[in-house]
């Protein structure tokens, strides 16, 4: 049987424009053009004025303006603003065999063969294709790995945890981020009206409003699956996972007025940034190869002194090689086994919250490092899709209600986005795909030439005996028989608000009781800090959320402040300070609302 094979050396790579395309330029049948910039008209002179009417019958310019009308595809609706690498996934853990029969993820004799390529897609979430790139935000971080059981997609974002838990709010959630339909501009309100009234979501809006919420480069981001997944060993072996992707060396983050002043300056920070290391590295790994290449050259008819002597400069330049200053992250999974959930406090399937640290056990499996920038942002970055659907033996979903309406959401997106056959872009092509019932439409680049369109015959269609297959393992968990199963129309499974707030405050209590270091603090911060008695991490924090909540209405900013207030009075403190955090807030956010009215009335006398 035919199949389509897309096999290059290095997966996937654009065709470079000097293999199909003349040095001259051509009309679109590819008919040679004497010069792009004349057109067919009709003229008449009348002194120094000039009559001009352009004909009809000058197709090359009205098939320009044409395709000019046309030339831009609708922007995501969500991470629309971004930018795109290739990389390599290196499998580093001999223990993950364990847990999954992913062929990606099992170590192998040959250092090469543990060795995936995937392309990277960093985004920021609320803005649009224009935005600025380090503004406050929540970001994405997509994932497309080509291994050789087919494209596995991981669809990743910063903070850890999502918003909601219900996959009802999951366009609210959305919505409140983008602009006011009545004024087309952003608005808070919108914001806080949504997470007083939805309060699980205060656990992804304090991560963000931390520094970490403005990293200074997406090489400093921690990358969390926010889904638990379903490591799947054989038919009867399989266990939970969340995946988390650490940065092996980040840097201290933008503070909030840092933040701001780059996104006037330089709206394309992070794309730039990310682009020029990639691009400036790559130019230092090529003059190393080539020192590598001559030492080679040398080698050989070298007597055995100076072979002792090269040898260890080819040794050097491997190092050197290896300690490129590629962005680079470790990937772990934390693992959980099906016996091991019922005692967990939390639903370990509720994407909102963070899996109990002392439950199951986290392991590294693999490092990821981005070594080549695309060809062309449009062609790879922009037709770039990815789906939490895409998923390869080994690895899959679980019964998590946000990652069961993704499995939709994702797909729909890129119909609507790219077309039904998105997936035939070279970006997006697996190694190897057959589906012969699948196939016209528009833009269809491979259409099984003259295979039949239908399968009669499941037996020769099926996978080789001994494959791996994708069979879903959400069926596969059995649903325990000794609990009865309910159909239910409800919103979440909290029962009181210190269910809810509970994460959120150990986040503020435990990550944020710290500071950068000491070159990297704002002497302001540091002083305020001081001043209250807490960590500077933290008043970062107090500051953050006062310079979004200050032009709230004042009923919006009077529930903020109680939820904070409640927040800090039902957990405990363990000896920390007695200034509550809602106090704090409000506090500072009074002053800035006091030190804007002041500005104004200068402004005004001026």
């Amino acid at each position: 049987m035919a199949t389509i094979n897309n096999h290059p050396t290095v997966h996937p790579d654009a065709q470079p424009t000097s293999d199909y395309h003349p040095s001259a330029f051509t009309l679109p049948n590819g008919c040679p053009i004497d010069n792009p910039f004349n057109s067919e008209r009709i003229r008449q002179y009348n002194g120094n004025s000039i009559k001009i009417s352009q004909l009809l019958q000058e197709t090359f310019l009205i098939d320009q303006l044409a395709h000019f009308a046309h030339e831009r595809i609708p922007e995501r609706l969500g991470h629309a603003k971004g930018t795109g690498a290739y990389g390599t996934f290196e499998v580093t853990s001999d223990e993950i065999k364990d847990y999954t029969c992913a062929d990606f993820l099992q170590k192998k004799p040959n250092p090469e063969d543990n060795k995936t390529p995937f392309f990277m897609r960093l985004s920021t979430t609320s803005g649009f294709r224009g935005s600025a790139d380090t503004v406050r935000d929540t970001r994405g971080f997509a994932f497309k790995f080509y291994t050789n059981e087919g494209n596995l997609d991981w669809v990743f974002f910063f903070p850890e945890v999502f918003g909601v838990w219900d996959p009802g709010k999951i366009i609210s959630n959305n919505h409140v981020t983008k602009k006011c339909p009545a004024t087309g501009l952003s608005d808070p309100n919108m914001v806080f009206h949504f997470i007083n009234k939805n309060p699980e979501a205060y656990n992804s809006f304090m991560r963000t409003h931390s520094d970490e919420g403005t990293p200074r480069t997406y090489a400093d981001v921690t990358i969390a699956g926010i889904n638990t997944y379903t490591f799947v060993k054989d038919d009867n072996n399989y266990s939970y996972t969340r995946i988390t992707i650490v940065p092996e060396n980040p840097a201290t983050p933008f503070t909030a007025a840092q933040a701001t002043a780059m996104a006037g300056v330089d709206p394309d920070f992070h794309n730039r940034t990310l682009f020029n290391l990639i691009a400036d590295t790559n130019q230092k790994e090529a003059a190393l190869r080539a020192d590598l290449k001559k030492v080679d050259e040398k080698l050989t008819g070298a007597s055995p002194g100076e072979k002792e002597q090269l040898e260890k400069v080819k040794a050097s330049l491997k190092q050197r090689i290896e300690e490129l200053p590629y962005p680079r992250w470790r990937v772990n999974a934390h693992i959980i086994k099906p016996d091991e959930v019922e005692a967990s406090e939390i639903n370990i399937f509720d994407a909102s919250k963070l899996l109990p640290k002392e439950l199951g056990r986290t392991i590294e499996i693999g490092r990821i490092t981005l070594n080549r920038n695309p060809r062309n942002q449009f062609a790879e970055t922009e037709q770039s899709a990815f789906s939490v659907a895409n998923v390869v033996p080994g690895w899959d979903i679980s019964p998590d209600p946000i990652l069961q309406s993704r499995l939709f959401a994702y797909g729909e997106a890129h119909r609507h986005r790219l077309g039904i056959n998105s997936d035939q872009l070279p970006v997006n092509r697996p190694k190897r795909v057959w589906d012969p019932t699948r196939r016209d439409g528009p833009a269809a680049l491979f259409n099984y030439e003259d295979i039949p369109t239908y399968i009669a015959e499941f037996d020769k269609a099926g996978a080789l005996e001994g494959t791996n297959t994708s069979a879903s393992y959400v069926g596969g968990h059995r649903w325990d028989k000794k609990n009865p199963i309910e159909l239910k129309r409800d919103t979440n499974e909290w029962a009181n608000l210190k269910d809810q707030l509970k994460q959120p405050w150990e986040y503020y209590k435990n990550h944020l009781n710290g500071a950068p270091p000491a070159e990297d603090q704002d002497p302001l911060y540091r002083q305020r800090a001081k001043e209250y008695g807490i960590a500077y991490k933290q008043w970062a924090f107090v500051h953050n959320v006062a310079l979004h909540l200050y032009s709230c209405k004042d009923h919006i900013r009077q529930e903020t402040y109680e939820i904070f207030k409640k927040m800090d009075t039902d957990n405990p403190k363990d000896g920390q300070t007695s200034n509550n955090l809602g106090v704090l807030i409000e506090n500072e956010t009074n002053q800035i609302i006091k030190d804007h009215q002041t500005s104004k009335n200068v402004e005004l006398r001026n």
